[in-house]
């Protein structure tokens, strides 16, 4: 195999031995690969900070033993609001954990690249109560598991929807209801994000629908996933 360059997102990370780690990377046309990258624990590496979690770099691969090998890594953006806020980093972080279970290695899957590249550049630029569930049901969309929200999933009716079944995915009327209460304020918030209209849902402020909304996306991911997102902790599940 050739050497090849390509874009990157830095999905995290692993220590191999005293001055080596493995790197995960979401490439643009590669897919999700792990590569080693030879000397980035020694103070003196020359690209270990450009490997931090959330980069967006530009990598020179080359073919190694049993992994490949990062030769050299160019820096394309540097998000520096993630690393510096608490909040933001722990939604970015989280965005990483799901996008690295969802991706199969060596697959290229450039919209889902281009999604994660995209999120975490508004998510340095802006806050916002509703960024990470909005960047979860976008990749739930593109995993062709987007939910239901205009009709029952029991009897597609479209009427007095005040409920969610997240095994059956998504709404349900009164007269079907087995899942959990969802308000009508709560089910606005999705239809704005999967409707065209993120930039308002961006704009909103936190409230009681929008943490009802992110509790019931947070639990869609995790079903998807079939593991708990890591990333959050118990105080920032409603992020």
């Amino acid at each position: 195999m050739n050497p090849w360059s390509d874009e990157a997102i830095v999905l995290g990370s692993r220590k191999s031995n005293e001055s080596n780690r493995v790197v995960f990377l979401l490439t643009r046309e590669h897919g999700r690969i792990a590569a080693a990258a030879n000397g980035v624990r020694k103070t003196k590496s020359r690209i270990g900070a450009r490997l931090e979690p959330m980069n967006h770099v530009e990598v020179l691969v080359k073919p190694g033993r049993s992994l490949a090998v990062v030769d050299e890594v160019r820096l394309v953006t540097v998000h520096h609001r993630l690393h510096s806020d608490l909040g933001r980093m722990s939604q970015g972080m989280a965005m990483l954990e799901a996008v690295d279970r969802i991706t199969p290695d060596h697959e290229p899957v450039p919209h889902i690249f281009e999604l994660l590249r995209r999120a975490l550049a508004t998510l340095d630029e802006r806050r916002s109560p509703v960024m990470l569930a909005a960047f979860y049901l976008k990749l739930l969309a593109l995993e062709g598991s987007a939910p239901q929200l205009d009709a029952c999933v029991g009897c597609g009716s479209g009427d007095n929807l005040v409920g969610f079944d997240i095994m059956q995915g998504g709404t349900q009327c009164g007269s079907c209801r087995m899942g959990a209460a969802f308000s009508v304020q709560a089910l606005e918030v999705l239809r704005m994000v999967l409707g065209g209209n993120l930039r308002a849902a961006l704009d909103l402020e936190e409230s009681a629908a929008v943490n009802e909304a992110n509790q019931m996306v947070m639990a869609m991911m995790e079903a998807h996933l079939e593991r708990r997102i890591r990333s959050l902790g118990v105080f920032d599940r409603h992020l």
